[in-house]
């Protein structure tokens, strides 16, 4: 090594005062060069970091979001499990006392057979109910009471025919309730 460095300062001693100035313009310039070269690599391998360490962030911040609404759904999931498991409601006898205590005359209540729903542990017990000349409001109170009242039970299907002459609704509905198969 120092038999080159003695080499070049022999070499750049024979040189005229102009070749000097150029030969050092050279080596800044080339040392410039080099100093922007590991500047703008380091720059480089800098926003390459950042911008692994962002879009981690944003997977994890996904992640979180899935997370608790992943949670969410399991507890309310649970909770409709339990509901179900909790729910043995007679439904005929169920809407008879809802009836009387609304003041609704049920004249037919015609159960359908259960079924489990396709792909899960539900059963689903429904029956057909025929109201006819009954008023809107009472109506009203009592669908409020059925699906309002304990278990799971829910109005599937509801035609209503008005009777302008009597201020009356004739409906006709289909309402179920829900439990797990044991």
């Amino acid at each position: 090594m120092a038999d080159i460095a003695t080499t070049i300062q022999s070499s750049f001693a024979t040189l005229s005062a102009r070749e000097r100035r150029l030969v050092m313009a050279a080596g800044f310039a080339v040392s410039v060069f080099i100093v922007f070269m590991v500047t703008f690599s380091f720059s480089n391998k800098a926003t390459a970091i950042r911008n692994r360490t962002t879009q981690k962030i944003e997977k994890l911040s996904k992640v979180q979001d899935l997370a608790a609404s992943y949670n969410q759904s399991r507890a309310q999931r649970e909770m409709a499990e339990r509901q179900l498991a909790a729910s043995n409601i007679r439904l005929s006898s169920y809407l008879e006392d809802i009836a009387k205590q609304k003041g609704v005359d049920l004249p037919t209540i015609n159960p359908k057979a259960d079924v489990q729903l396709e792909g899960t542990k539900i059963v689903e017990s429904s029956v057909e109910v025929n109201l006819s000349d009954v008023k809107l409001n009472r109506l009203l109170e009592f669908l409020a009471a059925v699906e309002g009242g304990q278990g799971v039970v829910k109005v599937k299907y509801m035609r209503l025919e008005p009777r302008v002459s009597s201020e009356s609704i004739t409906a006709w509905l289909q309402i179920a309730t829900y439990h797990l198969k044991n």
